[in-house]
């Protein structure tokens, strides 16, 4: 960038590094649904790891704007999302409606990383790779299916500080129920 250049918004960059991280991810599972197939129960109705959990104000902010989206074209379903979201003790995201994302295409992150093998350095610094119960049943998922977590996770806290400096993070059940 030379001096005559115009300083970049941060929130523009990081709104462009969010799309092609869930790229990658995207294609990562794609890749490793090709690679076995079979071993991978993963499908429309499949809905065992969507729990209620929190996301960086970046992400917040696609789902809001999915949920505006939906209330003109399915107010109805909005109207029930909202609802679901306000019923006490829910364990279940809100946004899922009849075992179906109602956002799936804005869906976070880490719903685009439910059912691949996935492995976390944890606080000891050993590594741990674990796998939805429902996948690679009685066989071994190869090595190239795994998803460092890290290597995701250290982008999108980068990504969500250049969105919101302070780091925010917002319950699904919260941004369900808000207006829209």
């Amino acid at each position: 960038m030379s001096a005559a250049d115009p300083p970049q918004d941060p929130r523009a960059i990081a709104a462009g590094a969010l799309v092609e991280l869930r790229r990658r991810v995207d294609a990562h599972f794609e890749a490793a649904v090709r690679r076995t197939p079979t071993a991978f129960a993963c499908r429309s109705g499949c809905s065992s790891c969507c729990v209620a959990f929190s996301v960086a104000q970046i992400e917040a902010d696609r789902l809001r704007g999915a949920l505006t989206r939906l209330a003109a074209t399915d107010p109805a379903l909005r109207r029930r999302i909202r609802e679901q979201a306000a019923e006490p003790g829910r364990h279940a995201c809100a946004l899922l409606v009849d075992d179906r994302c109602s956002v799936y295409d804005e869906r976070p992150i880490i719903c685009r990383s439910h059912g691949l093998p996935v492995r976390a350095t944890l606080d000891d610094g050993s590594a741990h790779t674990s796998v939805c119960p429902l996948n690679f049943v009685g066989t071994v998922a190869p090595a190239a299916s795994t998803l460092s977590l890290d290597a995701v996770n250290a982008p999108l806290s980068v990504i969500g500080r250049m969105w919101d400096p302070d780091g925010e993070r917002v319950a699904i059940a919260v941004i369900a129920t808000e207006a829209g």
